[in-house]
Parts: structure tokens; sequence; C-alpha cells
């Protein structure tokens, strides 16, 4: 009875591919998973080129992490990130399959650990939320007692 299980393993590891464990979690963070992941950014946030600072600050304080990033990308946008990986020494793969996603909402640079590191917050704007000025308040211009007299408000 046991040799027909083992026997049923195989063929069914044959047949459909040795199983992965969580794979719909894996497509989504382009790999890996989510326990392991410290900064993910998405393809939209890539392609602006405006978080190259919060990414910076990210792989200086976690050099023995791994930059993983969504090959899909135009290869002029991934630039500044190859460029930043190499001169930190950081590990770099570029993952081109089929199953990651394209669309500016998907996922493009994930930095992410060997190891289980369960932080929080991940997503770039909650990370490192950006400093927006404010904007001073805006002034009525002023009217004529000629345009008082005749435009009521």
């Amino acid at each position: 009875m046991a040799e027909k299980s083992l026997m049923e393993q195989h063929i069914q590891k044959a047949q459909y591919g040795t199983p992965k464990v969580n794979p719909d979690e894996q497509r989504h963070y382009l790999g890996t998973f989510r326990e392991r992941i410290s900064l993910m950014m998405t393809i939209a946030e890539v392609t602006s080129h405006q978080h190259l600072d919060a990414f910076t600050t990210e792989i200086t304080a976690h050099p023995d992490y791994q930059l993983i990033l969504n090959g899909h990308i135009d290869q002029a946008n991934l630039a500044p990130y190859l460029k930043l990986a190499s001169q930190h020494q950081v590990r770099l793969t570029i993952r081109q399959e089929a199953i990651y996603g394209e669309a500016p909402d998907e996922l493009g640079l994930i930095v992410a650990s060997n190891q289980a590191i369960n932080q929080n917050p991940i997503s770039l704007n909650k990370k490192y939320p950006q400093k927006i000025a404010p904007t001073p308040p805006t002034v009525a211009p002023k009217r004529s007692w000629w345009q008082r007299l005749w435009h009521r408000d």
C-alpha cells in the first residue's frame, strides 16, 4: 500500500511539477514570501523615479538583503535602481516570467531578506510617506468700489 502512494506521488510530481508553498503569494511578491519583504514598490512608483532616496535609505540600512525586480519594466526605468544596487553591492534578481504582471499597480521592485523578518509596513507610501509642502492660502483679488457697487455676491 505504501508503494502505491509513493508511485502516485511520483506520477503526480511528474505530471504537475513539484508542489509549491503558497504559489499565489509567491506570484504576487515576485517569487518570495510576504514575511521576507522589507520594502515593495509598484511599477508606477518604480518608473516615476521620485522614490530613489527612499530606496537608497532601505538598501543602505539592509546591505545583506536582496533586490528583486520585475523584468517587464523597461530597462531605462530600471537603470537608476540597478546603478544604486551595484554601488551598494546588493544582490540582484530580475524576474521576467509571464506570471508577473505588467500593470502599473503590480509589484515592480522588492527588497527582501533570505529569512522571515515580518516587517510592517512594507509598502513604499506607508514606510516612507512623502512630505508635501503646505500650499499657501489663496487670497481673493480686491475689487474696486465700482465693482462692489454693481456686482453684489
